[in-house]
C-alpha cells in the first residue's frame, strides 16, 4: 500500500529562490559544517524511498545524471536501490572526469559495487517496453541558465519520449530555479522531489504541468539558518515524516 504522505498547502510553507538557495548551501558548510556529502546523502536516501513507495510494483530503475551535485544525489540514490535489491542502471550525461567532487565520489562508490553505469554517448533512446521500470531525472539542478544541450538535451528527450514514469530531483531538468523560466527540452516529471524547501519558480503555474506531483524532503537544515535568514520556517514541518507533499494551487 502506498504511503500517504501529510499534505502542506503551498502558502503555509517559504518557497525559496536560487540566490537563497545557494546562501543556504554556502552556510551549512561554512558555518553549521555540516557537509555537502551529509545532505547529498540525505537527498539521495529521501528520493530513493520516495520513489519505491510512489512506485510499490516498480522493479527496476533508471537513473540520468548530470556532472553536478544533483548527479550526485541520484548516484547515492542508484546506490540504495541497488543495496534494497533493484535492478538499477546509470546513464550520464557528461564524461566521468568532469564529474564535480562529490558526485565523483559517488560515481566510485557505484562501480566498486558492480552497479552498470553507460554513457549517453552511446544511447539511442530509452526502450519504452521496460516493464516496472522507473526514471529518475537528476540532471540539472536549480541554477540553470540556457537551454539544456548535448548530452543533457538528448537525455531529456529520451525520458519523454519513453512514457515511463519519471520522478525529478529537486526541479525538472530544464526549468529555472526563480523565475520558473522553461527551457527546451524540458523534463515532463510525474512527480519531483524538491530539497529543503519548494523553489519560486514552483509558484509560477506554467511550471506546473511538467512537476507532476510536488514533494519536499527534509536535508537537515537547521531552523536557526533559516531564521538568520529572514525565512519563516515552521520546526514541525518534518516531524512526522521526512518527505512531505506541497498542494499547490
Amino acid at each position: 500500500m502506498v504511503r500517504h504522505y501529510p499534505i502542506i498547502p503551498a502558502d503555509t510553507i517559504p518557497f525559496i529562490t536560487v540566490e537563497q538557495m545557494i546562501e543556504v548551501d554556502r552556510l551549512m558548510i561554512e558555518e553549521y559544517r555540516i557537509s555537502l556529502i551529509q545532505m547529498m546523502e540525505n537527498a539521495s536516501y529521501n528520493l530513493a524511498n520516495l520513489t519505491r513507495i510512489l512506485y510499490p510494483k516498480a522493479k527496476s530503475f533508471l537513473i540520468l545524471a548530470g556532472k553536478g551535485n544533483n548527479g550526485g544525489g541520484g548516484l547515492g540514490a542508484a546506490r540504495r536501490l541497488h543495496n534494497w535489491g533493484y535492478s538499477t542502471k546509470v546513464i550520464l550525461a557528461s564524461k566521468e572526469n568532469s564529474l564535480k567532487d562529490a558526485p565523483k565520489k559517488q560515481l566510485t562508490i557505484l562501480k566498486n559495487i558492480d552497479i552498470e553505469i553507460t554513457s549517453a554517448d552511446v544511447l539511442e533512446e530509452i526502450d519504452s517496453s521496460l516493464s516496472e521500470t522507473i526514471i529518475i531525472d537528476a540532471l540539472l539542478g536549480y541554477s540553470l541558465k540556457g537551454n539544456p544541450r548535448g548530452n543533457y538535451a538528448k537525455l531529456i528527450n529520451c525520458a519523454n519520449e519513453s512514457n515511463l514514469p519519471i520522478i525529478s530531483l529537486d526541479i525538472p531538468s530544464g526549468i529555472e530555479g526563480t523565475k520558473g523560466t522553461i527551457y527546451e527540452p524540458v523534463i515532463s516529471a510525474s512527480a519531483t522531489l524538491t530539497l529543503a524547501l519548494p523553489k519560486t519558480a514552483f509558484l509560477n503555474r506554467k511550471t506546473h504541468p511538467f512537476l507532476g506531483e510536488l514533494f519536499v524532503a527534509d536535508i537537515s537544515v537547521p531552523p536557526k539558518l533559516y531564521s538568520n535568514l529572514g525565512i519563516t520556517y515552521h520546526k514541525k514541518l518534518f516531524q512526522k515524516l521526512g518527505i512531505v507533499k506541497v498542494g499547490l494551487n
